[in-house]
């Protein structure tokens, strides 16, 4: 088990750096710069501004004093090294760390993200559970219309809808934010009442498709051959379930729910706007729109980062379920 989690730990590394090239590429590729969303020709003074040549050595000299008019290969080189020492550099906008407003933003993006995933596991694996359990049932025909439902309908849509039901017309939850866990007055309560609308939300596309799975993977280990053989030999059905199938069961349900991860994030984006969450999709959306490339960087090795490992994770669950994998 040791050598096969090194093994992965191993291949994870060339996979982060490949992905901080094609991140630091792409970023640095898009049209215009920090410099454009930076500068107002305005605050330049008219004599600058009438000037096509002095605003332009102005942004000359922002860009000179940024890096930005190295080549994007020795930027990148430069990025690194700084990472290599645990230091992500500075915001174009704040001029602040870049981890230290990570860190500020990380907790409520995490425990929103993470809420949102335990909930669509535990939920959306018993409902499927059920559902092939109960097959063909008015039980299994409910959940599978809702599922589908579920998969339909757009986050933007859902959050809209549980916010004026629930906030604006029967008043149940908060329309936004959330207090600070360092604010006076804060309790884990008030948290959790803030934090049931955004979740609930964030987790309906992953529960919807995990009852599917769940569904689907559950009836196909209740046909196969060792399921019957257990049968024949007289277990009882809770012992045919719990020691056969459901074990069997949950490996896809476990890469399914770690290939999901990227997706909550990217809903989160979403989420967090729909409900003034103060989290690190507000804090993405904000650092495109000023084009802000050491926090665009930052935000994309951390996620991507998180995303591996949670990846990571899901093989060595996978070993530790199905012993076979571990001799690959």
């Amino acid at each position: 088990m040791k050598k096969y989690i090194i093994r992965r730990i191993l291949i994870t590394i060339p996979l982060v750096f490949i992905i901080t090239v094609i991140l630091f590429a792409f970023i640095n590729l898009a049209p215009g710069d920090p410099v454009d969303a930076m500068i107002d020709p305005l605050e330049l003074g008219e004599e600058a501004y009438s000037s096509v040549v002095d605003f332009e050595k102005a942004k000359e000299q922002a860009r000179e004093a940024l890096g930005l008019n190295k080549p994007i290969p020795l930027r990148y080189v430069h990025w690194l090294g700084r990472v290599l020492r645990g230091d992500l550099g500075h915001s174009y906008q704040s001029n602040r760390p870049v981890l230290d407003q990570i860190k500020e933003r990380f907790w409520q993006t995490a425990e929103l993200t993470w809420t949102a995933l335990v909930l669509s596991t535990v939920l959306g694996t018993l409902f499927g559970v059920i559902a092939a359990l109960r097959q063909y049932s008015l039980y299994d025909n409910v959940l599978s219309f809702v599922s589908l439902v579920g998969v339909a309908i757009p986050t933007f849509f859902s959050a809209l809808a549980v916010l004026y039901i629930f906030a604006l017309v029967l008043g149940w939850i908060p329309t936004f934010g959330i207090q600070d866990p360092g604010s006076e007055g804060f309790s884990i309560l008030d948290n959790l009442h803030h934090l049931i609308a955004p979740a609930l939300v964030l987790s309906l596309d992953s529960t919807a498709g995990n009852t599917r799975y769940a569904r689907t993977a559950m009836l196909e280990v209740m046909r196969s051959d060792y399921v019957r053989t257990a049968r024949a030999k007289g277990l009882s059905e809770r012992a045919v379930f719990g020691r056969h199938a459901f074990r069997n069961a949950l490996l896809p349900l476990i890469t399914i729910n770690a290939m999901k991860l990227p997706g909550l994030f990217g809903g989160a984006l979403i989420v967090e706007i729909m409900f003034s969450w103060p989290g690190l999709g507000r804090l993405s959306i904000e650092a495109a729109f000023n084009r802000d490339y050491s926090m665009l960087m930052g935000m994309g090795f951390i996620v991507s980062t998180m995303v591996i490992l949670a990846n990571l994770l899901a093989d060595v669950l996978y070993a530790y379920i199905d012993p076979r994998i571990r001799i690959t």
